[in-house]
Formats: C-alpha cells, structure tokens, sequence
C-alpha cells in the first residue's frame, strides 16, 4: 500500500496543505460483503483514494482504525501537509476528538441535532439543534465561542436546511475557523462521489 500511496501523492500536483476526507463504505463482491474505512485527499473537486483499511466486521469504525489511518499518513507525508479532515456524523466521539486536538489536527466533522452542547460562556448545556433553530432555512450560523461536546473543546457552526420536506440542520464541530466550517465541509461530498465511481460508474 505504501507504494501506492506515494505513487497517488506524488501524481497530484504539489500544494501547501491537502484537505483529507474519511469515510467508510460498503461493496459487495458476489456474496461477499466488504467493509471499506478510506482516507482521500481533495484537489480540484475530486477525491484521490491514498489510504485505505478493511474492516473485518459490520458497522462503523472505531477510533483506533481511524487513528491508524492518520497516523500513517503522517508517518509517510508529515503532519504539515494537513490542511484539515472532514467526516461526518459516524467519525464522533470523545477518544477520536480528543486524538485530533491533542495533535493540532485541524478538522471539521458533522455532528448529530441531537448531540448535547457545553456552552462555558452561559455555565449551561443544550441540544445541539437548539443554537440553530431560530435560523430560516439557508442561513448560517458560526458560534464563535468555544463550547464543549463529548468532555473536547471545539468551535460549533450550523445551517437550517429542508430535507425531504422536512426541516434539518447540518452541524459542524471544528478546531478552529468555525467561519469556515460548513463551506469546506461541503468538499466531503467529493468522497461519496469516490465511491459512487468506484460501484457503479
């Protein structure tokens, strides 16, 4: 894998920073079920594949199969080439936000509405969806204070969306720049169009 991986770096044109995109997928080969945790790098509205690890198991991953993805990463290319991490609501959890602070990893991750919040400006914890629910649908929100989530310091941004007729928010929890957070989040859909080129197309 590693020759591999340096080979895809190395074709993808030199920039200071790479944006890196984790997700996990499922394929099926005949009867066979795979599990697929993938690490990406962005450029130019794609998604390069650069690592990847099968999951001998169903469901999601756990912190430490995502922990060895990064740590590889930055064992072969450095930390510096980090600009950020993107995941959505299956990469939480304290163990795995803690890892990525402690390490100055910067990264945006979607959280789940109803995920409970710490504000230690107001000493009081709400619901998530609840510092976005005055919003009107298409309109942002950066709560530039830090607020707590799973015992972790991060920033907090949101947007009130309609999915399907119904009223949703898109939520994301950061390291810094939470006036960044949901534009570059939105890069994260690069990986799902990955996957759906690998399947089907």
């Amino acid at each position: 894998m590693e020759w591999v991986s340096r080979l895809i770096f190395a074709l993808i044109p030199t920039e200071e920073s790479y944006v890196l995109v984790m997700d996990r997928t499922n394929w099926k080969f005949g009867k066979q079920d795979i599990n697929i945790l993938m690490l990406g790098i962005s450029y130019k509205n794609m998604c390069f594949p650069i690592l990847f690890k099968m999951l001998d198991k169903r469901g999601n991953s756990n912190t430490n199969e995502r922990k060895e993805l990064i740590n590889t990463f930055v064992e072969w290319f450095g930390k510096d080439c980090i600009d950020c991490v993107l995941a959505d609501r299956e990469f939480v959890g304290e163990d795995w936000i803690s890892y990525l602070n402690d390490r100055q990893i910067k990264y945006y991750i979607r959280i789940r509405n109803n995920f409970k919040v710490y504000l230690p400006s107001k000493q009081k914890e709400i619901t998530a969806s609840h510092l976005f629910n005055n919003l009107k649908p298409g309109q942002t929100r950066q709560y530039h204070k830090i607020v707590r989530i799973h015992n972790q310091l991060c920033y907090i941004s949101g947007t009130k969306v309609i999915t399907d007729g119904k009223i949703d928010f898109c939520i994301i929890i950061g390291f810094n720049k939470p006036e960044k957070a949901l534009d570059t989040y939105k890069i994260r859909w690069q990986i799902e169009t990955l996957f759906k080129a690998f399947k089907s197309s």
